[in-house]
This record gives structure tokens, C-alpha cells and sequence, in this order.
């Protein structure tokens, strides 16, 4: 990581605080040495002594000293801090132990590194030295801090806690830089990492601590991941306040997978009192039955097809202790639990990653987020909502309006030439499930709980550039999954394209502007549980969902030039959802087949003899 000189930064922002105590003796520091008097004699001058001047990033947590390093807008970063033991070895598939301590000044000056993980656009940057085709390292449990230049533990500002996106099997924290997002709002940030994948959740018995039961306590869970989570929260409540943060004032907020986690935390037990607000971006919520996390996939309640027993299955065939699966079945009955255990643990990272996903695609199929009883409670997650027993706080979620043309614009490259209309028929009906699964249906069951401050959006800027090929990136792309984040942290590379793919630079003054908006309601949110007219109350009121027709519902976010930002009274249902498609008219019958099951598969919505009858001859899967 290119660290900005320690010794220019502090030089400029002193500056910039001449008028504080800190400011005075910085610039002393950083003045030239004044020439020796004319008068004086070689004999009889002296050299003037100028002290050092302490280290204004250096601070002192549980673990021990650390320092940082102030950023080029004069924030100041601490990256790279411990907030657990790695969990390596023995601590593999278990709670995240405290980090231990540290001699002489830790310092906190290096980027982040992945959990492991396959290569892929969210791992961009990171080497593969081996070339396997996956990256990272199980020392992963490591958060960085971004606060203000002015932060002070005398006057602590709220604290914004991101949890990356990925799927839960990529991306990793040193992705995203918040100093711009603290600057600016005076909030301090605090991006976190967490185990993925299967090292992140995974479930067999013999890998419990000895006595524990499985289900009755969050060692026997096997949510590690979402615990790591949890355990970040506690590092934040122990240590915040020396980086000027206020621990009795967070938010939680994250996107996509990271999204779905800040509702595991909504939603879970084991994080009550940890966090005061929460943002969800592009989310939803989900649990799996622990079942599906151990069980064979011919037992009487079927596991799913990478549960722990089955991935034992695996690992005996693939080492050529067992021919096929009904005998790595039959020896993995006669293993004992220690004998299971010590075979899981001797798994390279690596190779274990690969049982899952031969094909090396980022996300692949694992059960994660089991309904425990401890860490998620055995309650069907929608239902909890609507029963109200959750960590009921201040709540903002929000989705994009082209959610899913991110995953389709490729395959759909003819179609986005030859006939957009269709393209962004297609794209649409997937998209707006999604505000469905994660917005609507989750705002009607929370907010008769927490009635005035349950809190919407949509993100709607398109105003993308056409590129040298010719495609129209604003209608490829869109406001499509991601690329809001951008817009939150001030920083055009986040999401999974790249700005020069992206922006037209004569559309930036607009984009720029919404941006400003957008970190102006988070931080307002941070600071007081309300987004309302922004920090400086010159936006427009963002008021609270409403349940009932014609009701305040969103907040659209959007540049001037397309409608600016606004308020909405629009939402949807399962129903309206159907029934708008069903009234579609698609240019293609098989378009309007895979629609169909790209908008409904998986879902109530879905009726097979319905999709069967779509289309004239019949739709196939």
C-alpha cells in the first residue's frame, strides 16, 4: 500500500489548525531551522533545537500501542488492526478469540488482506503467487478505523461500521477507504473483515468443543462469520473512544451480502446492544436450518449437497480412501469424531475451497447462517420481524433500481444492441423482487414496531457514459447492483466496474452532487437515527415508511437533471410484481420464459403449470 509521507501530511494539516495548541507546535516542527545571525561567530553559534513532534496518530488500545497516518483530505487511517486471534489451526471453526497483545508501536499502516477466497473482480489487486486461483489468507480477522482530523475521545462522533459484499464467499474490507465518508460527516468509520465461504460457516459435530452441544451455545453454531461480525462490534465498544469515536452511537450499514449481514445482526441475540442504527444496501434476510448444514443429502430431512457430511464424502473420495460415495459413506460411519476431526483440520484452505467449487466461480453453493437458537433464533426470518423480535433500531434499506443488470449485461450484449426496450424488460422484473424481498416486505413488517424510523430508498442514477465500442453503459448498467457505493464513499472505483468503464466526465458536476446528498443523509442518519434534510438540513425531508396507499414510502436518489432527490409514495408486492409481468408484452417468447424464472424461481410466486403455460409450446427449464 502506498502510504501518503507521514512527515508532508502532518506539515499541510497544521496548516490548516494553526489555531489549536497541537497546530502551533506542528508547525514549529515543520518550519526550516532559522539561518544564524550575522553577528554571531562560528565560535559562539549554536545550532537550535527542535523537538519532534509526537506522532498525532499514535494511540493506545487493549492490545497495545499503534499508529497510523493521515490521509490526503487530513483524515486520519489506522488500517490493518487485529480485533481477533487468526483463526488458524485449532481455531479454525471457532469463536474469534481476543487479539493478544503487542510489544513496542504496532503499526497500522498496511492494507487489508482477504479471507481465502477465488479470484475474481472483487479480489482485483491482490496477488495469486501460486497461481491456484485463489487468494488470501486465514489470518484474516482485521479491521481499519478512519476518523476526522479534529476526532477527539473529549468529543466522540458517531461511529459507521461497514460490512463488505461479496456473496459471503468474496471481498474483503481493505477495499474500501472511509476517510472521505468521515471527513466529511464528522463520523468515524470502521470497515471489518470476516471469514467466508465455508471457513466462515461450516457445521459438523466433531468439530465442537468438547461437551459443547450442537445448537446450545454459539461454539456449537457454526456461524462463525456472522460471530465475527459480532466480535468486531465488541472491539468498536471496547476501543472506539481513543480514535474519537463514540461507542454508545453506531451504525451498522454494508451492501449485497454485507447488506444481508447487517440484518443477521438485526436479527440476532448475540448483538443486542452492539450497534444503535443500521443501513442496509441492496440486502435481504435468510437463515438455513442447521439440518442443511450436517445432514446427508438421502437422510430423511435431506442436507444440502455441500453439508459437512457430504464434503467428508468428498475429501474421502478425492484422497482415494473411498471409491465412490456410498463407500466414503460407509467409512465415514466408522470414523471416530476425533479421527473426522483431525481429517478436517488437516485441509489446506486452498484445496478445501476448490470441493465446493471445481469450476472457480466467485460465489458458490454453501449452506451458511444457521438457525441455532443462539446466534439466529428458530424463527422463520420474516416472521420474526413481524412478531417484532428483533434489535429493534432506527433502520434505513434501500436497493437499486437495475439491480440485476450487473449480472446480465454480458450475456445480453446482442439484445442491449438490437433491442434495449427488451433488455430492460428483462432486467427489470428480477430487480424490483429484489426491493421486494429486501425493502418492502421488510419495512411493512418492522415499521408498525418502529413506526417513525423505518426509513427507505431507491437508487436511481443512470447517467453513464456510451463507450468507444458503442454501448450505452447507462442502459447495460444502469443503477445497477453496487454502484451506489460509490456514491457513499466518494470514491468512483468501488463496486464491480471500474470509473473510466463507467463516467461520463460531462455528466460528473451531477454526480457529484447526488453524492454529496447521499453521504449527507447517511451522516445524518449516524449522527442522529434520522437521515431527515441531511447535515446541513438543506436536502429534502426524508420521511419515514409509512404502511398504506398513497403513504410516504422511499426516498429516490437521483441527480437533478433525471428528477433529483425526492420523496415517493410507489411500492410492490408479490402480487403486483406477478401481475404487472403477466401483463408484459416481450419481444421473444424465451425471454419471457427465463424472465419468469429469473424474477419468480425460488420464490411463493412461482407456479409451474403457470410457467409451463407462459408461452405458446410450453416454457422449459
Amino acid at each position: 500500500m502506498n502510504i501518503p509521507s507521514l512527515q508532508t501530511s502532518v506539515c499541510a494539516r497544521a496548516e490548516l489548525k494553526a489555531l489549536t495548541a497541537i497546530g502551533l507546535m506542528l508547525l514549529a516542527a515543520c518550519s526550516p531551522e532559522p539561518a544564524s545571525s550575522p553577528a554571531m561567530s562560528e565560535s559562539t553559534a549554536t545550532t537550535p533545537t527542535v523537538t519532534a513532534p509526537a506522532d498525532p496518530t499514535l494511540r493506545t488500545i487493549a492490545q497495545g500501542d499503534l499508529n497510523g497516518w493521515i490521509q490526503d483530505n487530513g483524515s486520519q487511517a489506522w488500517s490493518n488492526i487485529p480485533f481477533a486471534q487468526p483463526p488458524v489451526g485449532d481455531l479454525r471453526w471457532k469463536l474469534p478469540q481476543p487479539a493478544q497483545p503487542w510489544n513496542g508501536v504496532y503499526a497500522a499502516t498496511e492494507t487489508i488482506q482477504p479471507c481465502p477466497q477465488f479470484v475474481s473482480g472483487l479480489s482485483a489487486g491482490i496477488a495469486d503467487p501460486d497461481g491456484d486461483g485463489i487468494v488470501g489468507s486465514e489470518d484474516c480477522l482485521y479491521l481499519s478505523v478512519y476518523a476526522p482530523a479534529d476526532a477527539s475521545p473529549e468529543s466522540p462522533l458517531p461511529v459507521m461500521y461497514w460490512i463488505f459484499g461479496g456473496g459471503n464467499n468474496s471481498g474483503y474490507a481493505g477495499d474500501y477507504n472511509g476517510g472521505i465518508l468521515a471527513e466529511s460527516q464528522d463520523v468515524v468509520v470502521v470497515t471489518v473483515n470476516y471469514r467466508l465461504g465455508s471457513l466462515g460457516w461450516f457445521l459438523h459435530p466433531a468439530i465442537l468443543e468438547p461437551g459443547a452441544e450442537t445448537g446450545a451455545s454459539a461454539a456449537a453454531s457454526g456461524n462463525w462469520s456472522t460471530v465475527d461480525t459480532i466480535a468486531g462490534l465488541e472491539w468498536v465498544r471496547d476501543n472506539i473512544n481513543v480514535f474519537g469515536g463514540d461507542p454508545d452511537n453506531v451504525t451498522i450499514f454494508g451492501e449485497s451480502a454485507g447488506g444481508g449481514n447487517v440484518m443477521s445482526l438485526v436479527t440476532s441475540p448475540m448483538a443486542e446492544g452492539l450497534f444503535h442504527g443500521a443501513i442496509v444496501q441492496s440486502g435481504g434476510i435468510d437463515t438455513t436450518p442447521m439440518t442443511q448444514g450436517t445432514n446427508y443429502i438421502d437422510d430423511d430431512v435431506p442436507g444440502h449437497a455441500h453439508s459437512s457430511r457430504e464434503i467428508i464424502n468428498m475429501i474421502l473420495v478425492r484422497d482415494g480412501l473411498a471409491a465412490d460415495r456410498a463407500a466414503a459413506k460407509v467409512l465415514q460411519a466408522s470414523m471416530s469424531d476425533e479421527q473426522i476431526r483431525e481429517l478436517l483440520y488437516a485441509q489446506d484452505a486452498a484445496a478445501f475451497l476448490k470441493l465446493y467449487n471445481p469450476n472457480a466461480a466467485r460465489n458458490y453453493p454453501a449452506p451458511k447462517k444457521f438457525t441455532d437458537g443462539v446466534v439466529f433464533v428458530e424463527e422463520e426470518p420474516f416472521e420474526q420481524l413481524s412478531s417484532g423480535n428483533y434489535n429493534q433500531v432506527p433502520i434505513i434499506l434501500g436497493t437499486n433500481r437495475d439491480e440485476r443488470r450487473i449480472y446480465m449485461y454480458g450475456a445480453w450484449a446482442d439484445t442491449i444492441r438490437d433491442d434495449p426496450a427488451e433488455y430492460i424488460r428483462a432486467a427489470h422484473y428480477p430487480s424490483v423482487m429484489w426491493k421486494w424481498r429486501g425493502v418492502d416486505e421488510l419495512a411493512r413488517r418492522m415499521s408498525p414496531h418502529q413506526p417513525n424510523n423505518v426509513f427507505a430508498f431507491r437508487f436511481d442514477w443512470d447517467e453513464q457514459q456510451t463507450t468507444s465500442r458503442g454501448v450505452d453503459m447507462a442502459i447495460a448498467i444502469g443503477a445497477a447492483h453496487s454502484t451506489e457505493m460509490a456514491f457513499i464513499f466518494r470514491d468512483w472505483d468501488v463496486g464491480f466496474l471500474p470509473a473510466a468503464t463507467l463516467y461520463d466526465p460531462a455528466k460528473n458536476p451531477g454526480r457529484d452532487k447526488l453524492s454529496d446528498a447521499m453521504m449527507s443523509y447517511w451522516g445524518q442518519f449516524a449522527h442522529t437515527g434520522n437521515p431527515g434534510a441531511g447535515r446541513q438540513g438543506e436536502l429534502p425531508q426524508w420521511q419515514a415508511w409509512q404502511n398504506g396507499a398513497g403513504n410516504p414510502k422511499m426516498m429516490v436518489l437521483d441527480s437533478e437533471a433525471d428528477g433529483g432527490v425526492r420523496m415517493s409514495s410507489d411500492e410492490v408486492t408479490l402480487e403486483s410484481i406477478k401481475a404487472a409481468f403477466l401483463a408484459e408484452e416481450f419481444s421473444k417468447p424465451e425471454n419471457r420464459c427465463s424472465t419468469y424464472l429469473d424474477a419468480f424461481g425460488g420464490t411463493a410466486a412461482f407456479d409451474a403449470e403457470e410457467f409451463a403455460g407462459l408461452v405458446e409450446g410450453g416454457c422449459q427449464r
